[in-house]
């Protein structure tokens, strides 16, 4: 694996979130099967006349021949392509298809699939201070076919505190002048360690529809963002079950100041400081 060059490849994309798995990994397939198909020929011309390469596989490191395990190693048959001069590496480029969007009509087919789920999210709030912690968040997501469950969790905790810091702390200040005003992590504060859910469940939901992902997958990276969302509402049930009458406006992130105010409504921003 090498970082992303122009040196190496001329019109490659980065690599971000789902991208990484839905485009760069359906072309990566693309290239191992071109490759795979000149190993097999190079195979079927070691294997001797009447041999084909449809009729061979390649499994654990050996070719087989209609089921049958041939003399021939992956390390005997890599070599046998580098003299014969066979082509040991490949380029490949993919695009989804299918994929079209007329902004004028808005209509059209933007996805290629789509991911379910739910979480559910549990904070407490200090009706004294206008902090809050969250306690635990409890998901379930449509994997598809998950190829790396490990992985898949790790981007799905991932996407959730950052949901979550989008909610709760992420706020864009301006003066009266227009000038931004959060313009550094002094003043923009994102998530840290201290933001974490003291508990995440995720619950892996396995789907059979078929879909244009690559071995079945789905996207893991973006769509858990979403489930910071819960984390707003249940700080602002928190604040309307402490004072039935708080009017708590839909304005995001809901910083520890918001969720005082909202709180202590007849209170002033000059009477708290």
């Amino acid at each position: 694996m090498n970082s992303t060059n122009t040196f190496r490849i001329a019109n490659t994309s980065p690599s971000a979130a789902s991208a990484t798995a839905d485009l760069n990994g359906a072309a990566v397939n693309m290239a191992c099967t071109a490759l795979l198909e000149r190993l097999l020929l190079t195979a079927a011309g070691m294997l001797g006349e009447g041999v084909s390469a449809e009729e061979l596989t390649l499994n654990d490191e050996w070719v087989y021949h209609q089921q049958n395990k041939t003399h021939i190693h992956w390390q005997q048959l890599v070599a046998e392509a580098f003299i014969k001069r066979v082509n040991l590496s490949e380029h490949a480029h993919y695009a989804t298809p299918v994929i079209h969007f007329n902004p004028a009509t808005e209509k059209g087919h933007p996805f290629a699939y789509h991911v379910y789920g739910v979480a559910l999210t549990e904070v407490t709030v200090d009706c004294i201070r206008g902090t809050y912690t969250i306690d635990k968040v409890q998901i379930v997501h449509d994997f598809g076919k998950s190829m790396n469950t490990d992985i898949d969790y790790g981007q799905i905790e991932g996407g959730l505190v950052q949901g979550i810091g989008w909610m709760t702390m992420e706020e864009i200040v301006f003066d009266d002048k227009g000038v931004l005003k959060s313009n550094a992590l002094s003043t923009y504060k994102v998530p840290d360690i201290y933001s974490v859910p003291d508990t995440i469940e995720i619950v892996p939901l396995p789907t059979q529809k078929e879909n244009m992902a690559i071995l079945q997958s789905k996207a893991v990276g973006e769509p858990p963002l979403m489930y910071g969302i819960g984390t707003y509402f249940a700080i602002r049930n928190a604040v309307r079950a402490f004072n039935p009458q708080a009017a708590v406006e839909f304005d995001a992130p809901i910083t520890p100041e918001k969720v005082l105010m909202a709180l202590y409504p007849h209170f002033t921003h000059e009477a708290i400081s």
